[in-house]
């Protein structure tokens, strides 16, 4: 049976249709931090895909998996703690809205897709981020409605995701002639373009790269972000930010 917190989260959402703009962040605080906190941890993840493309890592299961675990190990590694656990927050609220879709509409093609399901994915993320740093973060996890069972092994998963990330990220640190993540040009008025900016800025501190990915901000007529292999590119889509208010929305 789902708990309080799962419950909550698990949000009947209409449909996105979004007119194509910019996206602006709204006034009240909580909602935008928020909405930042899951372009970031969205960010993170199709980071994941730009990186096993370009440093051609094999990946033993599914990409999207091990970019969902890309994703929990930058919160844990570029943000200091009360930070990082917010977005972790985010992310996972995010996950249980959308669980919503899998939960009451589920079609077999769902088991089928190169994504977990989102309840999945809500739990292993949860799961990762504990096991980061359990003295500090059992309370976070009790909140989350992690399972009691699953939180023995969480350090465990941690260690050995974290520990494959390490292995396969070996000789990539920045250097004169590497590369890395690119902003593109003419975007700089743009908000969520300045939150990614800086995001850029951190990864590149850690991470060198044999090309550059460069990162969009765009409209996509649909809630989405990715990376495409063809450009190098990872875009957020306005209309992802969009949808994210949708979910703030649903959840007030």
């Amino acid at each position: 049976m789902l708990r309080p917190f799962i419950t909550a989260c698990l949000l009947t959402l209409a449909a996105p249709a979004f007119a194509d703009s910019t996206f602006v962040f709204p006034e009240d605080q909580a909602e935008t931090d928020f909405i930042a906190n899951e372009v970031i941890a969205t960010f993170y993840h199709e980071v994941g895909h730009g990186l096993i493309d370009v440093l051609k890592i094999p990946v033993l299961g599914k990409e999207e998996d091990a970019a969902d675990t890309l994703s929990v190990i930058l919160m844990d590694r570029i943000w200091k703690e009360e930070a990082a656990a917010e977005i972790l927050r985010s992310d996972a609220m995010t996950y249980a809205a959308n669980a919503d879709y899998s939960l009451d509409d589920t079609d077999p093609a769902d088991f089928a897709d190169e994504h977990s399901l989102d309840i999945q994915r809500y739990y292993a993320v949860v799961c990762l981020f504990y096991g980061a740093n359990p003295d500090a973060r059992r309370d976070l996890a009790v909140e989350l409605e992690l399972p009691e069972a699953k939180l023995e092994s969480c350090p465990d998963e941690w260690a050995y995701a974290s520990g494959a990330w390490d292995k396969v990220l070996e000789g990539t640190e920045p250097g004169p002639k590497k590369k890395g993540l690119v902003m593109g040009e003419g975007q700089e008025d743009l908000e969520l373009a300045q939150l990614l900016a800086d995001e850029v800025a951190s990864l590149n501190q850690m991470i060198g790269l044999p090309e550059d990915i460069t990162v969009w901000v765009a409209d996509c007529g649909e809630a989405n972000a990715y990376y495409s292999p063809d450009d190098k590119a990872i875009t957020i889509c306005n209309e992802y930010a969009q949808y994210l208010q949708e979910i703030w929305a649903a959840s007030e």
